[in-house]
Parts: structure tokens; sequence; C-alpha cells
């Protein structure tokens, strides 16, 4: 149903943080595959090698992200955490856009790591993108930043009901 893209991946324990926030999708049956986007260092391509990540140049995603599996794509900063329940919300936000004309993107609020002062107030949170996969290839295509490739898509927050 879906891939993820993992970019911006430096630390290991980052990275590590951000696939565990991702196991609820496979068992569900969301997620297809996850590809981290040029790893930084050995450390971290052994944490994606021992996930089951494939690792992919920004480069060979440029050529051709016809190599994604789902035919939408989550696209996250290492380090941030998806919420329990994003599998659910993803499939749900998927299901909808496929009877609309013009699909719009969906973004979850990241859990981050430990912010200190204020910054854990006021600064904004990132978000994880998720966007067909034809949008995200034409936009690499033109050469668009791998972090702003998810966007250019009118998108809705993918929250719970209650939220």
């Amino acid at each position: 149903m879906l891939s993820v893209l993992v970019f911006d991946a430096e630390d290991p324990l980052e990275l590590t943080l951000t696939l565990s926030s991702l196991v609820t999708g496979v068992v569900e049956g969301v997620l297809r595959d996850v590809v981290v986007v040029d790893p930084h260092g050995k450390d971290v391509l052994d944490v994606a090698d021992h996930a089951g990540c494939s690792v992919r140049s920004l480069a060979e995603l440029r050529q051709s992200a016809a190599m994604l599996k789902g035919e939408w794509v989550l696209v996250l900063r290492a380090g941030g955490r998806l919420p329990g329940n994003w599998p659910e919300r993803a499939a749900h936000h998927i299901e909808n856009q496929l009877r609309e004309k013009a699909p719009r993107g969906g973004r979850f609020v990241l859990q981050v790591g430990d912010r200190a002062g204020w910054r854990r107030w006021f600064a904004a949170r990132p978000n994880a993108r998720l966007v067909p996969k034809a949008h995200l290839a034409k936009r690499l295509a033109a050469g668009v930043a791998i972090g702003k490739a998810a966007e250019g898509l009118p998108s809705e927050r993918l929250r719970k009901r209650d939220d």
C-alpha cells in the first residue's frame, strides 16, 4: 500500500527510533518497503541493513521513483517518531483519496527527541508527509530537495478523530 522514505539519517539512534515507530505499519500490512536515502556512516548503514531497509542515493530516486513498491509514499526525517495508530490513519486517508479526482496529501505531526528550554513549547514540530508516488516522482525529477519533495500538494493533518 505505501512506501516510506527516511532522509537525513546521520545518527544510528535517531534512525532506530524512526524505524521502531514503523513496525506497526508492517504488522498491519500497510507498509510495503522502507528506503533510507543517502545514509551517513557505517553505523547508520548497519542499522538500515539489520532492519531490512533498502538504501538508495538521492540520485537513484531522482532517476526512478518507480522502484518504490507503494503507490503512496510517506517521507520523514530520521529521528521523528510516528504516532502509534499511524497505519490506520494512513490507510483511511489513502482509501478516501482514491475516490477523489485530485487527491490531497496527508501529514503527521511527529514526536521528536527531547527539546531543551523554550523550543519544547514554541518550535515548529516536524511533519511526515504522505503523498502519491507520482507526485513525489515528479518533484524529485525536477530537482527538488528530498525534504521538500513531498510538499506542493494540498494536504490535511492526519489525526485521530478526537484530536
